[in-house]
């Protein structure tokens, strides 16, 4: 890791030792966290070479547009932005419509009632096949736009969407994907769509209360969830890694053990892949 100052953190993760890891990257998929950026590299074979990360630290607000165009500017798996296959957008201020109840107006609506939008944001919407229904999130005009100038060849979606994609056949499926700040959680009964948030912790204890009233609210015996989680770097494996005191079967993404610290990060950035490719 790698503090370029104060508030502002930097980490990377190469596959190995080898200087010519950057020239061999080909296929890129990114995600725009509300206060960090996570950005893998994969060769033309869709073999992971490289994670890189930067984040900042809660004390600054959300979606600081300086950070974001910076990076965009600099970060070198961006440079050439026809490599850039995806991009994944994660925001706490979302709703679930299934498509029997769904009228664009009438979302937006609900958006505006749960949620403090700002005329300054843009609400955009995402159709969750599998589970019949439509994911409207928002995000400030100004970071849409300067995904609409950066990207424009790349699939853009919820963070979220690898969690309503192809999923293992289990009951009571908790997905989470965690940052420095939030968890992404999605909760399926097979191929019921139970639960879904966004939401902020401090440390793990404040996950597993999540998780717990979760759990009690919909009368579900917490000891028989199957609980996977990715991260989006390194730092997050302390946090899972405690997580485990109050869950002790918790798995990786993909539904394998967690061995490394940096085993979470490597099993989304393969899982955003396939959502994309």
């Amino acid at each position: 890791m790698a503090n370029t100052d104060t508030n502002t953190y930097e980490q990377v993760y190469n596959v190995r030792e080898d200087e010519t890891l950057l020239s061999r990257v080909a296929l890129v998929v990114c995600v725009l966290a509300e206060r960090g950026l996570f950005v893998a590299g994969f060769s033309i074979t869709k073999e992971l070479l490289t994670i890189h990360y930067a984040g900042y630290s809660r004390n600054k607000p959300v979606w600081e547009l300086d950070f974001f165009e910076h990076l965009f500017a600099n970060e070198p798996l961006l440079l050439v932005r026809e490599k850039v296959k995806g991009l994944f957008v994660s925001s706490h201020k979302n709703i679930i419509v299934p498509d029997e109840l769904y009228a664009e107006r009438d979302a937006v609506q609900w958006m505006q009632r749960i949620f403090y939008i700002e005329e300054q944001e843009a609400i955009v919407k995402y159709p969750l096949i599998n589970d019949k229904a439509t994911y409207l999130h928002s995000i400030p005009l100004n970071m849409s736009e300067l995904i609409r100038i950066n990207f424009k060849k790349a699939v853009i979606q919820p963070l979220a969407a690898y969690q309503f994609g192809v999923r293992q056949a289990q009951s009571l499926q908790l997905q989470c994907c965690i940052s420095n700040d939030q968890v992404t959680a999605t909760l399926h009964n097979y191929s019921q769509l139970l639960w879904h948030r966004i939401f902020d912790y401090s440390g793990a204890e404040d996950i597993a209360y999540a998780i717990k009233l979760l759990c009690r609210e919909n009368y579900i015996d917490a000891a028989k969830l199957n609980i996977t989680c990715n991260a989006l770097s390194g730092a997050e494996y302390d946090v899972i890694n405690e997580l485990t005191q109050y869950f002790p079967g918790i798995k990786g993404g993909n539904g394998h053990t967690i061995h490394d610290r940096w085993d979470p990060s490597v099993m989304l950035a393969n899982q955003l892949l396939g959502c994309v490719l």
